[in-house]
């Protein structure tokens, strides 16, 4: 009887384990943070990146009619992406972050899928969310 209980109970641990492995593949969501600087408010550069394909010195282009609709657009070796950032509300409440997300890229960029919160410490605008790559499910 001991023997069928304990068989049991390891069964179950594997079947459990096979219906979890799945979902943490499917999720590959990798921590990111970035630090920046701006020159302007439409021109940045990068001064640390935890992603390698994102490097110290890549430039960050904005465009846009305000800050709440701005097209963020980052061009590297052999790739670019290009993303939307709405960040009005660090001007009002610098407490409360703003936020970019990018789901198009080229090159080594193709299917960078990066969301990220927005913060500005007076000097230096962070950026600290996730990302992956692959098609967006």
């Amino acid at each position: 009887m001991h023997s069928k209980r304990s068989l049991l109970v390891v069964a179950a641990a594997v079947l459990s384990l096979a219906v979890l492995v799945p979902s943490v593949a499917a999720s590959s969501q990798k921590p990111f943070y970035l630090a920046k600087v701006c020159d302007t408010n439409t021109h940045c550069v990068v001064t640390y990146s935890s992603l390698d394909a994102i490097p110290k010195g890549t430039e960050i282009n904005y465009s846009g009619p305000d800050f709440d609709h701005l097209t963020a657009v980052f061009d590297i070796k052999n790739g670019s992406a290009t993303g939307h950032c709405a960040i009005a509300s660090i001007f009002g409440d610098p407490s409360v972050p703003g936020r970019c997300t990018f789901d198009t890229g080229t090159g080594r960029l193709t299917q960078l899928h990066l969301n990220v919160q927005v913060t500005f410490d007076g000097s230096t605008w962070f950026w600290i969310g996730s990302y992956s790559f692959g098609n967006a499910d």
